[in-house]
């Protein structure tokens, strides 16, 4: 009968332990915002007005491809000094989503003197958004 309580005791604080360290790592990996640096819709707009080159990430905030994406294309654009602005699309009507032509995200676009120059969509290897970031850096 002791052992049996002595293997209970040993399963439950294993247990416990594995749900400890699941929820640090759960903590550690929500600390970093990817989305600081946003754009509004008139800012984009007022951007491509002026003919400004600019890099925008149309992300949504539920979007389980942007929650894979954003930690590789973020930290990689601010690496490359590539001022890329975000903005979620969440809950933008689809007028906005057609006025870009967006049809999925994660979606980010380079605008040069205003109009659209390159865009890359959805999942891709870091390889690839690096060497898109390459092609479309000012």
């Amino acid at each position: 009968m002791k052992k049996m309580f002595l293997f209970g005791g040993i399963v439950i604080a294993l247990l416990i332990a594995i749900f400890a360290v699941s929820n640090i790592e759960q903590k550690e990996e929500t600390k970093t915002d990817y989305y600081t640096n946003k754009i509004s819709l008139d800012d984009i707009r007022k951007n491509i007005q002026e003919k400004k080159d600019q890099t925008i990430y149309f992300y949504q905030t539920s979007c389980p491809h942007c929650h894979k994406v954003s930690p590789i294309i973020v930290p990689m654009a601010k690496d490359m000094n590539i001022d890329m602005k975000v903005i979620d699309l969440e809950n933008e009507p689809k007028a906005v989503w057609d006025e870009f032509k967006i049809t999925g995200t994660p979606t980010t676009i380079h605008f040069k003197e205003g109009k659209e120059v390159s865009r890359i969509e959805g999942e891709q290897p870091k390889d690839e958004f690096k060497k898109w970031f390459t092609q479309n850096k000012k």
